[in-house]
């Protein structure tokens, strides 16, 4: 009993931290257009929304060297350690962007004060989401790894559930006008309620995690030793992670430009998939569980690859069913590239005290690195070339090049 309180805490506690991590993101997404306005006005609309695309970027790249910090931390100190110092980092930032002056009231110091709170959030993500991972992986029962490790990205859907959410509502109830006055405020004021509920989840967590003494650094010794299969988990991860952002982040942007829809269909369609994915993230998982990890990411890096053109085609129609139907399929194809590397990743490396650092710098620099810029290359690309399909033709790329990673299978967990 004492066993199934404590797997329900951490699973618990993983959860909260990733909806306030990625509360934190959806919001950023939905509020591009108007941040972009606030923060980074511009005669020309699309250099306001690169801007603020660029403002979230910036947070994002930050995650690998706070994936370093805390990885590190994870393997020295303790995964329960690293949970709790990166909530409290990630919280605080979300909260004060809502307090921040805008360009039209201090000028050049606003976008200056967005950027730096967004680098600290980053910071604090790149260990938040990795520590999480580990623990529940390794607390899992045999046969449920991938099942387990999906419960972090569950906690995310849902955070983004309730951000595109919220946000729809707002922009549903207020109206642009009152959006670009003051209510864009609101949903980073009302990100100290998951803050909150965050910090008393992981106020008494249980970590049975036994650094071992030694004068070893993590991260040199995976770079060391580890250098092949760092380099092929780095490369699977940035690929699912590229396809991730382009869905729940900028494809609101990109439907309302190419789509011919209205913001709040956008957010909609947005919360759908998100809903949606909440659903599919941990019945992939189970797939994969059944069938292998390798296995899954392959069969949906190869449907990614040829179905992600007629995807985006499809929803240039600007029809609404055949939009909802492009994303119900594109969301599917993704839960199910994404809910294996989980597991995956902590069992690519057998050694327990390299694994906080190692998932924290592939999946932070995955999702940093690569996700944190997409949605910026994204719009410049479309830009440049003006090609609607351009982001569709990007996602397929990288979805061609993991596919040659996915052909080995996955590490063993050695038994304990």
């Amino acid at each position: 009993m004492n066993i199934h309180k404590s797997k329900t805490k951490i699973i618990s506690a993983g959860i909260i931290g990733n909806v306030i991590e990625y509360y934190d993101f959806a919001i950023i997404g939905f509020m591009a257009v108007i941040m972009g306005q606030l923060f980074f006005p511009s005669n020309d609309p699309f250099l306001s929304l690169l801007g603020s695309f660029g403002a979230f970027a910036a947070g994002m790249v930050m995650r690998p060297i706070g994936a370093i910090f805390f990885g590190h931390i994870g393997d020295k100190i303790s995964r329960k350690y690293a949970l709790f110092a990166s909530l409290i980092m990630m919280a605080l930032p979300t909260f004060l962007i809502g307090l921040l002056p805008t360009y039209a009231q201090v000028g050049i110091a606003a976008p200056i004060m967005l950027v730096m709170l967004r680098m600290i959030q980053g910071f604090s993500v790149g260990g938040e989401y990795a520590s999480s991972i580990v623990y529940l992986v390794e607390s899992s029962p045999s046969g449920h790894q991938n099942l387990y490790g999906s419960f972090v990205s569950l906690g995310a859907k849902l955070g983004m559930a309730i951000g595109a959410g919220f946000c729809g509502f707002l922009i549903a109830h207020y109206g642009d006008s009152a959006m670009l006055e003051w209510a864009w405020r609101v949903p980073f004021l009302a990100s100290i309620i998951l803050a909150i509920l965050g910090l008393y989840l992981r106020r008494q967590l249980e970590d049975d995690y036994k650094p071992e003494k030694s004068k070893e650094i993590p991260i040199i010794e995976i770079i060391k030793n580890h250098r092949r299969v760092f380099w092929k988990y780095l490369i699977l991860a940035s690929a699912i992670w590229m396809f991730y952002y382009t869905l729940f982040i900028y494809l609101p942007v990109w439907l309302t430009t190419f789509a011919g829809i209205s913001k709040v269909q956008a957010s909609s369609l947005n919360t759908y998939s998100i809903i949606l994915g909440v659903i599919s993230i941990p019945a992939m998982a189970m797939v994969a569980d059944h069938i292998g990890s390798h296995k899954l990411m392959r069969y949906a890096s190869i449907a990614t690859a040829i179905f992600i053109i007629p995807i985006f085609w499809l929803m240039t129609s600007g029809d609404m069913l055949n939009i909802t139907v492009a994303i119900t399929f594109m969301t599917i194809l993704l839960c199910a590239f994404q809910a294996p590397i989980f597991a995956s990743t902590v069992n690519a490396i057998t050694v327990p005290k390299y694994r906080a650092s190692f998932t924290a710098v592939i999946l932070g620099s995955a999702a940093g690195i690569v996700g944190g810029l997409t949605p910026a290359l994204m719009t410049l690309v479309t830009k440049i070339s003006n090609q609607p399909l351009a982001p569709a033709i990007l996602v397929g790329l990288f979805a061609l090049i993991a596919l040659a990673t996915t052909k080995e299978k996955a590490h063993a967990r050695p038994t304990t």
